[in-house]
């Protein structure tokens, strides 16, 4: 299945020209995940079901080419600038596109801004890393008719346990 990117943070803008994404960034891929500590002695002593820790949240990174929001990443980056929140949506490629992710990100810095061009790679490309206190995901599944279903949610505030 074939996807697009998009991310919108507050006060950057990318050069999207996608209806419903103008002005975001366009990202190529993008990672994040949630860890849990898990500790032996639990039943069975076998470990992997012990006492459970908080649970640690990677930073959300994405990669981009090198575009209009390039400098202003950096920026934001060099001077720690707090931004209120960031967007990023997958849609699916094709006709009936919908978007069936949403990650919502707030209280969202740039820690990283990494720039890789070589000659013959065209316009280069810039691997962003965010950091943020709130996630607010959502994925809405796809009926057999096409149509998209009532979406299912993740919330976390990494401020609280």
């Amino acid at each position: 299945m074939s996807t697009s990117i998009f991310v919108r943070i507050d006060s950057i803008k990318g050069e999207s020209r996608e209806r419903g994404h103008e002005d975001e960034i366009e990202a190529s891929s993008w990672s994040w995940g949630v860890a849990q500590a898990t500790g032996a002695g639990g039943p069975g002593h076998g470990g992997g079901v012990g006492r459970m820790g908080r649970a640690t949240f990677s930073e959300f990174t994405f990669v981009h080419h090198v575009d209009a929001a390039t400098p202003l990443l950096l920026k934001a980056c060099a001077t720690g600038q707090h931004l209120p929140k960031a967007r990023v949506t997958v849609r699916k490629a094709g006709q009936g596109q919908h978007d069936f992710l949403v990650i919502d990100l707030t209280e969202v810095s740039v820690s990283s801004v990494a720039t890789s061009i070589s000659a013959d790679a065209g316009a280069g490309d810039e691997v962003v890393v965010l950091s943020f206190a709130k996630v607010d995901l959502e994925y809405v599944p796809q009926g057999a008719d096409g149509r998209p279903e009532p979406g299912i949610r993740f919330t976390h505030d990494l401020r609280t346990r």
